[in-house]
């Protein structure tokens, strides 16, 4: 009788250790969240100032708006360059509200510029980086994570920008 109680503590012991194991793991499993997503904005205001003594060098402050490509998602950013001749550092803050319920994330990113000439002779001005959740509302309240971005512009003041990342929301 000892040894039948025994092996049933062992069986229920070792169906609860399963169960908590596999819930652990399906409850981290599920927590992270990838991103990957095409996102198209319009510049809504910029400021351009010269510095001083370098020829090309400029600081330039900006605002931002699009959607994106799902439509899922609108966009708004502030950002900051300086660049000498089209290259250099990039960085500013973003903010992607949610179309259906108006939850929203807040991201803060950093990176470079870089400006070549396209095969016909066009500047063709790009950029790549890095970026970090910084605060969310709603479904997105206690956001972590990062990610990368490229992109460039398809015209004067027309942006297109490929993000991949991952999230989670911190449990409290």
């Amino acid at each position: 009788m000892q040894i039948l109680k025994s092996k049933k503590s062992m069986l229920i012991l070792v169906t609860l250790a399963s169960i908590i194991a596999f819930g652990v793991t399906t409850a981290l499993a599920q927590e992270m969240v990838k991103v990957k997503f095409k996102a198209y904005a319009v510049t809504t205001k910029m400021e351009e100032l010269q510095v001083d003594g370098t020829e090309g060098h400029f600081v330039t402050l900006a605002e931002s708006k699009g959607v994106t490509s799902d439509g899922k998602f609108t966009r708004y950013f502030t950002s900051r360059s300086d660049l000498i001749k089209g290259n250099g550092t990039i960085s500013g803050y973003g903010k992607y509200v949610d179309i259906k319920d108006g939850d929203a994330y807040c991201c803060k990113y950093e990176g470079t510029a870089y400006t070549t000439n396209s095969p016909e002779g066009k500047l063709k001005i790009t950029f790549t980086g890095i970026y970090s959740y910084t605060k969310g509302t709603g479904k997105f309240a206690n956001i972590q994570g990062s990610g990368t971005f490229a992109g460039g512009f398809l015209g004067k003041g027309i942006i297109f920008v490929d993000v991949e990342g991952q999230y989670h929301i911190k449990k409290k």
